[in-house]
């Protein structure tokens, strides 16, 4: 019983552990960074176009990179690569505070602060979770992707650094705040992934019994490879569902605080709702994973899609407060709910042993909607100096992404026996 106990806390400690280190970076390179954008509009005159851009072009790199992060991962090892990757982003931070052009401000967000992030959290951690969990993986991806949704209160705490102390100021502390936080708990993410991989071989060992055996000849057979994953229609549909829904997302986290402070909210209010956004998210996060592990994902995830446009339409397009918070609620809770979901049913679909290479794949695949988004914003604004007609487009653009889920349906593997 006590080592079930131990067994348990271990396993449970990855995604717990997880969704702290996740919430962390998240506040600082994700909903952080778009709280410098007012900033660094009014210190150097850039265009919103051009702000957005470097955004836009630091998620490509990463989603670019994607299949060589995924296979890189999957070769050394995930803790090698957190410790890398969260350095990397330490130093990206401590170069944001000393920029002064538009091109070093695109090599620091893209070179340091954004790739480090990737290499250091969501890739590694990901990985971890998808390996240690078999039967719970939606609610274990839920508890990690938690991460985003806490990282809310710290927002907050962003806006008013940047309002008191200045972007530069904000950057340096942001870099030391992440390197002290993110390296424990990246340790005991392995560590304790490692002491729960070795109670459970102990117990196989111990006490094999039939289902053990049935679980791991179905997950053996159940793991495509990256070429397999490639050639089918559902890992394609599946990745063009997600990139449209990057497109949206991303370009609504990274314009949200410029929008309302445009409709005269100041830049502290406006960034302490687009935390308050985050933190809606959780139940979402969380609830939605947990019905992933029973209801059909699929079906989950066009519901969810579906909300997502609604919501992204009426935020765009009215200027009330009460339409507004009402709208910002569902979307958070959509938008929460999709992010716990993606990874559960591509693991479902292609199994864990490759995971790491086909989501970075898959990322490939969204990049091309995580540039988009952004860019698309910041153009019809600069055009049409309201941002009515762009959020009218992402609102139709996750209709689109809904009926790509409709081919989506779990793949079919061919095993060929000797």
């Amino acid at each position: 019983m006590a080592t079930l106990a131990s067994r348990l806390s271990y396993a449970w400690w990855v995604p717990i552990a997880g969704a702290l280190a996740h919430a962390v970076s998240t506040a600082l390179t994700y909903f952080g960074l778009s709280a410098y954008f007012p900033s660094l509009e009014r210190e150097f005159g850039w265009s919103r176009t051009a702000i957005s851009g470097a955004f836009s072009l630091a998620r490509i790199e990463s989603g670019l990179l994607g299949p060589a992060e995924g296979y890189i991962t999957d070769k050394l090892g995930p803790r090698r690569m957190m410790l890398f990757g969260i350095t990397l982003t330490t130093l990206g931070f401590f170069a944001l505070s000393l920029v002064t052009s538009l091109p070093s401000f695109y090599v620091v967000i893209i070179v340091g602060i954004v790739l480090g992030s990737s290499l250091g959290f969501y890739v590694p951690i990901s990985i971890v979770v998808a390996t240690t969990f078999r039967a719970r993986r939606s609610l274990a991806f839920g508890i990690f992707r938690m991460g985003p949704g806490l990282s809310g209160v710290l927002v907050p705490v962003v806006g008013w650094m940047l309002a008191f102390w200045g972007w530069r100021v904000t950057a340096l502390a942001s870099g030391f705040l992440l390197f002290i936080v993110g390296i424990p708990l990246a340790l005991s993410i392995c560590h304790a992934s490692e002491k729960n991989r070795t109670s459970e071989e102990m117990r196989l060992v111990a006490s094999p019994t039939r289902r053990d055996a049935a679980q791991l000849h179905y997950a053996r057979e159940n793991d495509f490879t990256a070429k397999e994953a490639l050639s089918t229609l559902p890992f394609w549909t599946l990745s063009v569902a997600m990139a449209l829904r990057h497109l949206v997302t991303e370009g609504v986290s990274v314009h949200f605080v410029v929008l309302l402070v445009d409709r005269g909210w100041s830049q502290e209010l406006a960034s302490s709702l687009l935390g308050i956004s985050a933190l809606i998210s959780v139940p979402g996060r969380l609830g939605m994973a947990w019905l992933g592990d029973f209801l059909d994902k699929r079906r989950l995830i066009m519901a969810l899609l579906s909300a997502l446009g609604v919501s992204v339409f009426f935020m765009g397009s009215f200027s009330d407060s009460i339409v507004f918070m009402t709208c910002m609620t569902v979307y958070s809770v959509a938008y929460g709910g999709l992010a716990s979901l993606q990874e559960p049913i591509r693991a479902d679909y292609f199994g864990t042993r490759y995971f790491a290479t086909i989501q970075g794949f898959s990322r490939l695949v969204q990049a091309v909607g995580v540039l988009l988004g952004p860019l698309m914003a910041g153009f019809f604004y600069d055009l049409t100096r309201s941002y009515a007609l762009p959020f009218a487009l992402f609102g139709a653009i996750s209709i689109l992404a809904t009926l790509c889920m409709v081919w989506a349906r779990p793949p079919q593997r061919r095993i060929v026996r000797a």
